[in-house]
């Protein structure tokens, strides 16, 4: 059976699947996913450069502890099913519980059309008020985790601010809260990613690095020995004490 070759991005590179593992790491991004019923994952040895493994670790318990507690699956998916159940049974209810007050009188067809008009109208009243009623304190409560989480995370940046030399790399976190129909928690930290030997090659030359290492002391002083002159090449190492200048 033949294997179909691998698809490549826009530059050229094996593209793979961002989320085919708990533990994801991009250019200048690492992402991983977090739960309360897992232990945090293992330092992320692309972050060792801008963030200690103790640091890690605190933060990434203190993210997981407090966005948890605005993730409850099984009453969320509860209330869910409520309330489309009611969404769908109450408005027909109401409907003809409004016609039925009508049942015992002798009406023209113009009445009737009004009757059926207002009727229709209470039924929709009553969709958007379980929409309200249902829907609105969950995605209140959703928010509120998230306003809290991104707090912390503003303090973080700004202690990290403080505490960091003038030319540090800062990380960047992001957390992407837990959802109706997801569990986990998305944690994201971005950090500066390395030049890349492209880069590199297309630098100043008063900022490129020479291409040429210059000799050492002990492999100038061999060299010179072989030659049997004070010279590397073409270039004298020292002034000889007895030449003078004419």
């Amino acid at each position: 059976m033949a294997l179909s070759p691998p698809k490549y991005d826009g530059i050229m590179r094996p593209a793979f699947s961002l989320w085919s593992s708990p533990s994801k790491t991009r250019k200048n991004e690492v992402v991983v996913e977090l739960s309360h019923t897992q232990p945090p994952p293992l330092f992320p040895m692309g972050l060792q450069n801008y963030v200690s493994p103790h640091m890690w670790e605190t933060r990434v318990r203190a993210i997981t502890r407090m966005a948890s507690q605005y993730s409850k699956p099984v009453l969320e998916r509860s209330w869910m099913l409520v309330a489309v159940i009611l969404t769908f049974v109450a408005p027909i209810v109401a409907y003809y519980d409004f016609i039925g007050h009508f049942d015992n009188e002798q009406i023209d067809e113009d009445r009737q059309n009004q009757i059926v008009w207002q009727a229709r109208l209470i039924a929709l009243v009553v969709t958007v008020g379980l929409w309200v009623v249902m829907f609105l304190p969950i995605a209140i409560w959703k928010y509120m985790g998230r306003v809290r989480v991104n707090k912390m995370i503003d303090r973080w940046a700004k202690d990290d601010v403080r505490s960091a030399s003038s030319y540090a790399a800062i990380p960047t976190w992001k957390v992407t809260m837990p959802g109706m129909f997801r569990d986990g928690i998305v944690l994201a930290v971005c950090f500066p990613a390395p030049p890349s030997s492209f880069e590199l090659e297309y630098l100043p030359p008063y900022i490129a690095p020479p291409t040429d290492a210059a000799p050492s002391y002990e492999a100038t002083k061999r060299l010179s020995g072989l030659q049997g002159d004070s010279k590397f090449g073409e270039i004298p190492l020292y002034n000889d004490a007895k030449e003078t200048v004419a």
